[in-house]
């Protein structure tokens, strides 16, 4: 089976989020049917305001504070976690000035079986990204993602396409516009929160399919991302 992460970027602005995050959380419960979220202490984390305030206001660096804070969260207390945990990743509160952005990214193993993705979409218009997208680990790899986005200064554009992924007004124009991503040779695009989501094939994409792969490279070479 395939790992999958769910990526959300947002461009900072010295700004925890804390509405989106509590949101977002409570968001997770539902998706994964987990009655708890636990911290990096394998302790239950009390989905308020306040409390997830100081969870956050603790993890800014206190040298660097503008780059902002980093907080992980669980389905399963960490102490006992298993290949079916499924881990969140959160950045937040980055300053403007900086190079870094705002994350927020979900990480589910090979024994993880991914939610509807309308859980997905609801994340979507909980943080309004530039992007967000649900990334196959295997096809990440081949196509060497990483290191083709490092090359792309300040996430203008994205590195590839993905079997769902969302792109704002600005990333949509990046490679086309609103009105050409919608022709794009895919399964479906359509206007959605405030951009466009594109759906290269129905449901999961699988690095081991060989038609997900070839929509795929004609979406890019479609985007002139080849």
């Amino acid at each position: 089976m395939s790992s999958y992460i769910f990526r959300q970027r947002c461009r900072p602005r010295a700004d925890f989020r804390i509405d989106e995050i509590m949101a977002f959380l409570h968001l997770f419960r539902e998706a994964f049917k987990c009655v708890d979220v636990y911290d990096s202490n394998s302790k239950p984390v009390d989905l308020t305001e306040s409390a997830l305030r100081k969870i956050i206001e603790r993890r800014v660096d206190r040298i660097f504070p503008t780059i902002g804070a980093n907080i992980h969260f669980f389905t399963i207390p960490p102490r006992k976690r298993d290949d079916e945990t499924v881990g969140i990743e959160i950045h937040t509160g980055t300053h403007p000035d900086e190079n870094f952005i705002d994350t927020y990214n979900i990480s589910m193993g090979s024994d993880v079986k991914v939610p509807d993705l309308s859980y997905f979409e609801r994340s979507i218009e909980i943080f309004k990204p530039f992007e967000g997208f649900l990334a196959e680990g295997e096809n990440e790899y081949r196509l060497n993602a990483y290191d083709r986005q490092q090359a792309i200064p300040k996430f203008d554009r994205p590195a590839i396409i993905r079997g769902f992924h969302y792109l704002d007004a600005g990333m949509a124009r990046s490679i086309g516009g609103i009105e050409y991503c919608l022709k794009a040779p895919v399964w479906k695009v359509e206007q959605f929160c405030e951009g466009v989501l594109i759906w290269l094939v129905p449901g999961l994409f699988d690095h081991e399919n060989p038609e997900h792969l070839q929509v795929q490279r004609k979406a890019m070479k479609y985007f002139k991302l080849l």
